[in-house]
């Protein structure tokens, strides 16, 4: 599908706590939230997709949430579009509210399962959890649901949100928890106007084609997994993010955007400078001087190489080279914990 051009903010896993609960004893993930809303509005969205964990481990905050997330949408002009995922309890009365579902236009097989449409673009939600189980799962009724609303493309195609990624995580630790059966969605999707697929869950970021569709899994807002955890263990980062959708003619992009800034800027400079510089490289000739970013080869040289070299990763808390804490409780969580 060849559709106009969207920006969407995705956010996913705020797993939000009761009003003055820090996660892990640690992490203030209201304002973890609040601060994604307020950086959201540098990329002027056309619409916040949140693609859940609202709440950690079910607790009773949606009243609250949904109120943050109808400021945001009057702040940003925009839609904030919200599905549950395996922490939440989407029967909830306050979830099935009209700032959950403000604008959505059609309604599936129970909460979660929604049309939205953004201008032209259609967003539908799908809720994937399957309580009591490590994987998500989409039912029959949701995938016929499915088929039949795509059945009927939209004006500028549809982007799909699911909690549960169709792919396996990075770590092993994880394996068995994305969706199960993935390739029933792909078979529902495939000839559609399907333009991406976004999910979380992981809180980790990852991309992955399923059939021809892009899926984007997001890095989380609440905390980031340790990709470097010991064996056995799932640790978790004290790093929060957003990530900017782009929906271009014929073309998708996700970029992973950290909402601590960095400790040190190293370099700044006008982009008038890059113009300047590209410029006069086209013009040189290609052997009468080096390009304005290339390491000169006497600075490869044993006399002459640096003296700080990039530290192994670390693969244990602890290491004085690791670039972010690990979270006070979180390290060395057992497998069976939940994400």
């Amino acid at each position: 599908m060849n559709g106009p051009g969207y920006t969407l903010i995705h956010l996913t896993d705020t797993h939000l706590q009761q009003p003055g609960e820090l996660m892990f004893g640690a992490l203030d993930t209201w304002e973890r939230t609040a601060e994604a809303l307020r950086a959201a509005a540098r990329y002027q969205p056309d619409a916040v997709v949140v693609t859940g964990d609202i709440a950690d481990c079910g607790r009773d905050i949606y009243a609250d949430a949904a109120g943050m997330f109808a400021r945001a949408g009057r702040e940003l002009g925009c839609p904030v579009i919200v599905l549950p995922g395996n922490h939440d309890l989407p029967g909830t009365r306050a979830w099935t509210g009209e700032v959950f579902t403000g604008s959505r236009t059609a309604q599936g097989p129970g909460p979660g399962n929604d049309v939205h449409f953004v201008g032209g673009l259609r967003v539908i939600t799908l809720d994937s959890d399957d309580p009591g189980q490590p994987a998500g799962r989409l039912t029959g009724e949701q995938l016929h649901w499915l088929d039949t609303v795509l059945a009927d493309p939209a004006p500028d195609g549809t982007v799909l949100a699911l909690h549960h990624p169709p792919v396996d995580s990075l770590l092993p630790q994880l394996a068995g928890r994305g969706l199960a059966r993935p390739a029933e969605l792909a078979g529902v999707l495939a000839g559609t106007d399907v333009r991406a697929v976004l999910c979380g869950h992981y809180h980790h970021a990852l991309s992955c084609r399923l059939g021809g569709v892009p899926v984007w899994a997001g890095p989380a807002v609440s905390y980031t997994q340790d990709l470097f955890a010991p064996p056995e263990t799932v640790q978790g980062l004290d790093s929060s993010w957003l990530s900017v959708i782009r929906l271009g003619e014929g073309s998708f992009s996700a970029v992973p955007v950290p909402l601590q800034r960095a400790e040190a800027v190293v370099f700044s400079r006008p982009t008038a400078h890059l113009k300047a510089a590209a410029s006069a490289d086209a013009t040189a000739h290609p052997d009468s001087s080096p390009h304005p970013w290339t390491v000169p080869a006497a600075a490869t040289t044993a006399t002459n190489r640096s003296t700080h070299p990039l530290p192994a990763p670390a693969r244990a808390p602890g290491r004085p080279s690791r670039q972010q804490p690990l979270l006070p409780v979180f390290q060395g969580e057992p497998l069976a914990a939940q994400l």
